[in-house]
């Protein structure tokens, strides 16, 4: 359902904007949802969560794990395929479509994550890749959907991007964060767009794309929620597991998650 010109401008420049894919009601769900699963409203064990650094630097960033108490301040939330609303979202048609274009018709997703930068604070993110070893998977995920929970603006750390960057292949083997002498060649501040996005937008990513975000100066706060697609035979080199599929054979169904 993408044109072949939108196609061309996304290998061109490593992203591109989808325009609001959720309807104003399934929106207000995600909203509603996410607030109730932070206060543990709604609870599903398993999931993970993270805490803000207290300092907005991303080296303080606490380790995570499971629920700690009712805040709407969580940097992140992962495992939101367990929610049948957030589910039902990653697996809207004009996703499958672009995803079968790139992997085929068996597709999987290695995390559905909410991103928070609360009002007045947020961390700040390096420039980094999503791929490499730090990832510990047998192949690289090449897409991932980010979509506005509400408005992403300079002033509450939207994503900055450098365009066209996924075609310098990972820079680093390992992976995520890049090296300080690769910013300054790859990544100069003429070089950048800033991403602003009106709540509800969805932007199509290549996870090889160089990206930052900064802190939150506003009183209001800045989410998001991000999904990264990949080939259904992905599997974890260090346990063997594969990931859940969200596209094709064995497929998850919003009508079996609890919620």
């Amino acid at each position: 359902m993408l044109t072949d010109a939108q196609w061309k401008l996304y290998d061109e420049q490593g992203y591109l904007f989808l325009g609001k894919v959720a309807d104003a009601v399934h929106l207000q769900k995600l909203q509603d949802r996410i607030d109730d699963i932070m206060l543990g409203k709604v609870r599903y064990p398993s999931m993970y969560f993270q805490l803000d650094s207290a300092t907005g630097e991303y080296k303080d960033v606490p380790g995570g794990g499971e629920w700690s108490g009712a805040t709407l301040d969580y940097r992140k939330i992962e495992l939101l395929e367990m929610d049948p609303y957030f589910l039902e979202y990653i697996q809207n048609p004009l996703f499958r479509a672009i995803t079968s274009k790139v992997y085929g018709e068996n597709v999987a997703i290695y995390r559905a994550m909410f991103m928070n930068k609360p009002a007045h604070k947020g961390t700040v993110l390096p420039y980094h890749q999503d791929g490499g070893g730090i990832w510990g998977l047998d192949r690289n995920p090449l897409m991932t959907v980010w979509t506005a929970l509400n408005d992403a603006t300079r002033e509450n750390g939207c994503m900055q991007v450098v365009p066209g960057s996924h075609k310098l292949g990972l820079l680093s083997e390992y992976g995520h964060v890049i090296s300080q002498e690769h910013e300054q060649h790859y990544a100069p501040e003429e070089k950048s767009v800033y991403l602003e996005a009106k709540c509800g937008e969805a932007i199509l990513l290549h996870n090889w794309l160089l990206h930052r975000s900064g802190v939150n100066h506003t009183s209001e706060p800045r989410r998001a929620f991000t999904v990264c697609y990949m080939d259904g035979e992905t599997r974890s080199v260090r346990e063997g597991h594969q990931f859940p599929r969200v596209f094709g054979e064995g497929a998850l169904s919003a009508g079996a998650t609890a919620g």
